[in-house]
């Protein structure tokens, strides 16, 4: 069963605008008491500041108020002409080429060495009261609704399942992709609707501190409250727009650069009604409630500023199969490459990693947190812009390992996640390509794992290689 109270509802605009980058991170905590709201934490100064741009960049400028608040971030350029992944590529000075490439005639084939695009995933878990409860066949749903308690205190519940799973994940992410940097937080933190901008456990790089970091704060957690998730996956999409591996020091823009990922797991939709703030209550109004405002507003404007949600729906979630469908379909992430079921009026939905009628929730658990490391943590590398527009059919990759020969992959447009093997470009929220972004998959990037000598270069100017 779970509990009913007012929530915090921070708009997806005011999020965005109001949390931008500076010499130290300023973090505005949302505090929830007795159904009203209340804003701690340091404001800005006045004046004119730097604020991120759709694209990651920290290339737009904003200005605070005199009473601390922050107007809208303004951009100086669009976002396709101003992409921090071309930035990270240079013409490479040892100008050799696969094969293939070396034998085509009428073409100047020029080798960019191209940097891999970091990752900042967010876990955003849901440790609301049904969550204590068994998962089925041992405890069915609507027992669970009934009472939020186990049915058999000597198996293992939802929630011991799902910390079990999040601490291989972990364990598994630092031994293949080191260079992640992954983040944890909760819903509802304060037993009743509360829910955080800043995570229990902030983004930052995955090494052995940051992984006990996240098993202790897995540990020391257990289920209660209600369900705000519409508060907190917004939250969690304003901190990975602005805060993403913050730290003193930092040196722009090591801020939100890169490929960002929302992993939300839950086992149903928002349980808390209205909120108390009126300009959060008038927006919720206008999308025809808090939950339709999610993925009507706010998931679908995360996507194009490159934050992709995937969601995972626990035992519990069956009511919930086409919102949480739906939110996986407009954060980017739809299984299927799209051809899936999301109507969020529906109970039925296939976009999303649905659990709800598996069963072996821990199995089932185990293999989509598998299947989301691989897809949001893959070989993705930069493109250079080249100092104009990139020609689509006459771009290439390759890669130099220990043996110091050129090898090209093929371009393959299949599924990255299931069949291609070989090269394509990422995709956008839209599901058109990213002319920005180049996305190795299958065994070619198990390849560029496996040497650790390897370095990938982007080739432009010579006809696209294409799998036949």
């Amino acid at each position: 069963m779970r509990d009913r109270c007012a929530a915090s509802l921070l708009l997806a605009s005011w999020l965005f605008a109001n949390c931008s980058p500076a010499s130290a991170p300023e973090r505005m905590t949302s505090v929830v008491t007795a159904g009203s709201t209340a804003l701690t934490g340091q404001r800005c100064m006045p004046g004119t500041r730097q604020c991120y741009c759709e694209d990651g960049t920290p290339q737009g400028s904003q200005i605070c108020n005199a009473d601390g608040t922050l107007s809208p971030c303004v951009c100086p350029v669009p976002v396709a002409m101003s992409s921090p992944a071309a930035a990270s590529s240079a013409l490479s000075a040892d100008t050799r080429v696969c094969a293939e490439l070396s034998d085509k005639s009428g073409c100047v084939a020029k080798s960019y060495h191209s940097t891999e695009l970091p990752a900042n995933v967010l876990f955003v878990v849901d440790r609301s009261g049904s969550m204590a409860c068994n998962p089925p066949p041992l405890q069915d749903s609507a027992a669970c609704e009934a009472q939020a308690t186990p049915s058999d205190g000597t198996q293992p519940s939802k929630w011991q399942i799902t910390i079990g799973a999040l601490q291989r994940v972990f364990d598994d992410l630092l031994a293949q992709h080191s260079s992640a940097n992954i983040g944890l937080t909760f819903f509802s933190n304060d037993n009743t609707c509360g829910v955080q901008s800043l995570p229990s456990v902030p983004v930052s790089k995955l090494d052995a501190t940051q992984i006990a970091a996240l098993k202790q704060a897995l540990m020391q957690t257990t289920p209660s409250g209600g369900t705000p998730l519409v508060g907190a996956t917004t939250l969690a999409y304003a901190y990975l727009h602005q805060e993403a591996g913050m730290a003193p020091g930092c040196v722009e823009p090591c801020g939100a650069h890169g490929n960002r990922y929302v992993v939300l797991i839950t086992d149903g939709t928002d349980s808390c009604p209205m909120p108390s703030r009126a300009q959060d209550a008038a927006a919720c109004t206008a999308a025809g409630s808090c939950t339709n405002y999610l993925v009507k507003t706010a998931a679908p404007n995360a996507a194009q500023a490159n934050i992709k949600t995937y969601v995972i729906g626990a035992p519990g979630s069956e009511p919930a199969r086409g919102y949480l469908s739906e939110l996986a379909f407009v954060g980017g992430t739809a299984k299927n490459a799209g051809k899936c079921n999301h109507d969020p009026t529906a109970q039925t939905g296939d976009c999303h990693f649905d659990m709800t009628s598996s069963p072996d929730f821990a199995g089932a658990l185990a293999s989509a947190l598998g299947s989301i490391s691989g897809a949001a943590l893959g070989c993705e590398f930069a493109v250079p812009s080249a100092g104009g527009q990139v020609d689509k059919g006459s771009v290439n990759v390759q890669y130099r390992g220990a043996k110091g020969e050129a090898v090209c992959f093929k371009y393959d447009d299949r599924a990255c996640e299931t069949s291609a093997d070989g090269w394509q470009f990422a995709k956008r929220a839209d599901g058109t390509d990213d002319l920005s972004r180049v996305v190795i998959c299958g065994k070619a990037c198990d390849s560029v794992r496996a040497d650790a000598a390897a370095r990938v270069d982007v080739v432009l100017g010579c006809e696209t290689i294409v799998l036949q």
